[in-house]
């Protein structure tokens, strides 16, 4: 993601750093991984069907990284379905792609009888997003003790949040040199 996200990994490496620094307990599942969160599927043959995060558990303006593993013929199954590009590409064991799960609908082909598929996806949890939108408080402390203006400027940021992280996906041009324009409205410095 450092090749081809420069600015978002560098907004997430800040975001953990900020989390950590104010509250040594936490941690994130992966030392050398900035993202918050990783879903690991296991299991023999499966399929996941048109399956979007939520928004309250994926960030929309976030990249994760799916990676597939286990023993299967990637001609014959196990292909990557991205619904909203209407793309079906081949997705051998150990292949990984980045892909907004909050924004992309994804799901898999299924693979054959006797063969095994499992995959990991890396992504950063919206908790983290609402925490920074929130001025470094949970949703909950928010609620209780936000102003009235505080209440309508991150009601309406969220509106926005959704429309506005389609465009601060890269472009070609921006994949090819990983330096797109990443730009985030939240209310805090860190973006």
């Amino acid at each position: 993601m450092k090749t081809y996200c420069k600015k978002y990994s560098r907004l997430l490496k800040a975001q953990k750093t900020t989390l950590l620094d104010l509250d040594p307990l936490a941690y994130f599942p992966c030392e050398t991984s900035d993202f918050s969160a990783i879903t690991i599927e296991l299991g023999g043959p499966h399929r996941r069907t048109n399956h979007r995060g939520l928004p309250h558990t994926y960030d929309p303006a976030s990249w994760g990284i799916l990676t597939t593993f286990g023993n299967y013929d990637p001609s014959r199954g196990g292909h990557i379905i991205l619904w909203d590009l209407g793309w079906v590409l081949t997705f051998a064991p150990g292949d990984s792609i980045l892909i907004p799960p909050g924004l992309i609908r994804y799901s898999f082909v299924a693979i054959q009888p006797g063969e095994t598929r499992y995959s990991m996806l890396q992504w950063a949890g919206s908790g983290i997003r609402r925490f920074f939108e929130n001025g470094e408080r949970d949703d909950t402390t928010f609620a209780m003790k936000a102003t009235e203006e505080e209440h309508v400027a991150r009601e309406q940021l969220r509106r926005e949040t959704h429309v506005a992280s389609i465009g601060a996906f890269p472009r070609t041009d921006g994949l090819r040199t990983g330096d797109f324009d990443f730009k985030y409205s939240g209310m805090n410095p860190l973006y």
